[in-house]
């Protein structure tokens, strides 16, 4: 049987890094430990305002 958890929250980047970088890395780490991911990840800008 599955275990699942909710994740919610932000992750702050240094600036050299952008979100496809960050999102494949993250991706990458998930399935090297033969986790799963469904869900989705958007950039926002310091005031929580979604940016694109």
């Amino acid at each position: 049987m599955s275990r699942y958890i909710e994740i919610n929250g932000v992750v702050e980047l240094p600036d050299d890094v952008d979100h496809d970088q960050y999102w494949n890395e993250f991706i990458d780490f998930l399935e090297s430990k033969g986790y799963y991911f469904g869900g989705g990840s958007q950039e926002i800008d310091e005031e929580g305002n979604v940016i694109g």
